[in-house]
């Protein structure tokens, strides 16, 4: 093969750069969600990108709570705080009918959440693609949406005081 001008090294670098950008995201959210991060950095040379201790620095926190409650918000960031987590990392989207137009696809390749505390919600949303809800979009691509948990009682989904505590302790012992 003849060498490339600089012109068309420069375009094929860019090329290469968007499409490693594209492939990546979802090898990069899944290693960053299980642990991984680290060791992805290192075998693609970007070592530089970790912290002092050897650790990715990049690590979600915040904890979104969607479906429909039969208890406060209020109530819901005071049993989040005894669990540990912090008010500013609880975000909630509680009402049924504000879930009809909630954006899941900000959901997508996000390195914000940590995990989805899912209580009843509308079977039919935006960005559901081909899933029969959100959530089971969200469930069959655990590579590109944050982990999910059900929030419920004994007779299903349900977004209560006990149940938000259970989810919670799962939360903690899990992820």
């Amino acid at each position: 093969m003849t060498p490339l001008s600089a012109a068309e090294l420069d375009d094929l670098g860019q090329a290469v750069g968007e499409r490693l950008e594209d492939s990546l995201l979802p090898a990069l959210t899944m290693a960053n969600r299980t642990g991984e991060l680290d060791e992805l950095l290192r075998l693609l040379g970007m070592s530089d990108l970790l912290g002092d201790d050897g650790r990715a620095e990049v690590r979600p926190t915040k904890v979104l709570v969607i479906g429909d409650s039969m208890t406060s918000e209020g109530k819901l960031r005071s049993i989040a705080r005894r669990h540990g987590i912090a008010s500013d990392d609880l975000e909630c989207a509680l009402g049924y009918d504000e879930l009809k137009h909630f954006n899941f696809a900000k959901l997508r390749n996000s390195y914000v959440y940590r995990v989805v505390l899912v209580g009843p919600i509308p079977h039919s949303t935006p960005c559901k693609r081909d899933a029969s809800s959100a959530v089971a979009e969200m469930e069959a691509h655990p590579e590109t949406y944050p982990p999910v948990i059900g929030v419920e009682d004994a007779n299903g989904l349900k977004i209560t005081n006990n149940s938000f505590a259970r989810a919670l302790d799962a939360l903690n012992a899990t992820y």
